[in-house]
């Protein structure tokens, strides 16, 4: 065994890294006390590197990336750990000293753009705006990036989506206006969640391979958050995989794709449909639902749907364990876990 993920740490995570998320709970409260959303998440982010954060609606993937820049809903709060951002602490930091992030240091892209643009200005003014908040520049030159971002995220005719309106142009031009915007500043960090739920198929794999290309060009850590897995094979460097605010498994694509450990990882592999399925072959479907957030099993939150659940899942928590050098897995039983490979061959 490598190690545990807890208030100490674990020697693989040491190190300088971009971005550094260490036991982060976020609550809620509720009727009988406040609730915890995410709980115990740990995570580092590096120049370059796509980290994937997986799971069903309510996991917890959302108010991870919200924590990050502190934008969490009024009623939420961080109850614990700390985000590190090339070394400085940023929880704590007022208002104001966020306000020098958001942006400028770390920016995020939402799943619904035109919910995330304001639909009364041009696309150009909102552009200038994000630009000159965070520099001095003057304004012809702000327009000038503005212009140069757009070509850059492969708007056709730039000039044009300019001077327009957001509600004049389509969810995919949108969507590529708010990479631009996300962008402008050039950030060392660019958190991206759901970025493509609202496109359709051929819009969706423009925006990935643009987003992939900008990380190459650019060596910008992305953290893209979904519930897609077609995507996070296509695009992963890590990944995480979480289930009701907390992390079942985080390994390289390698380690979740082809050596899967928590029965939640293999089980949201085998709902993925493959080329080489039999005809008529019905998909795996997990059993029950998510639990209710506000109610949770003592013990590991998956108990409840897990075909391998024993009486000391639903009691007993289980803490992240290091299985093999970046392969991390929250499970009780997973030593007598063999290599399950996901799909219908299985």
């Amino acid at each position: 065994m490598y190690g545990i993920i807890g208030e100490q740490g674990v020697s693989s995570m040491s190190g300088k890294h971009l971005l550094e998320v260490k036991d982060i709970r976020v609550v809620f409260p509720g009727k009988k006390g406040e609730f915890a959303a995410v709980d115990g998440v740990t995570f580092h982010l590096d120049q370059g590197e796509i980290l994937c954060i997986v799971g069903e609606s309510g996991s917890g993937k959302t108010m991870t990336g919200l924590s990050v820049l502190g934008l969490l809903p009024e009623q939420a709060r961080v109850a614990a750990g700390t985000v590190r951002y090339q070394g400085r602490e940023l929880l704590g930091l007022s208002e104001q000293e966020m306000y020098g992030i958001r942006g400028k240091e770390i920016s995020m892209i939402f799943q619904d753009p035109m919910v995330s643009l304001d639909q009364v200005f041009t696309v150009g003014s909102q552009l200038v705006e994000a630009i000159r908040v965070h520099t001095k520049m003057d304004k012809r030159s702000a327009v000038e990036l503005s212009l140069e971002m757009l070509d850059k995220v492969r708007i056709p005719n730039p000039e044009r989506v300019f001077g327009s309106y957001p509600f004049e142009l389509s969810g995919g031009m949108c969507q590529r206006v708010m990479i631009a915007i996300a962008l402008c500043c050039h950030p060392k960090v660019l958190i991206a969640d759901e970025p493509t739920t609202a496109l359709d198929a051929t819009v969706q794999a423009q925006i990935l391979e643009l987003l992939v290309e900008l990380r190459d060009a650019t060596h910008i850590g992305i953290i893209l958050i979904t519930h897609d897995l077609d995507i996070v094979k296509g695009m992963a460097d890590r990944i995480i995989v979480m289930y009701a605010g907390k992390m079942m498994e985080m390994g390289t694509r390698q380690d979740v794709f082809s050596n899967p450990l928590h029965p939640y990882t293999q089980g949201l592999l085998k709902c993925v449909p493959t080329l080489d399925m039999p005809e008529g072959f019905r998909l795996y479907n997990i059993e029950g639902i998510v639990p209710d957030i506000q109610d949770m099993p003592e013990g590991c939150r998956f108990c409840t749907r897990c075909p391998r659940a024993e009486e000391e899942c639903c009691i007993v928590q289980p803490e992240l364990r290091e299985i093999a050098p970046g392969h991390f897995v929250s499970c009780l039983k997973v030593d007598e876990v063999s290599e399950v490979k996901a799909g219908w061959a299985q």
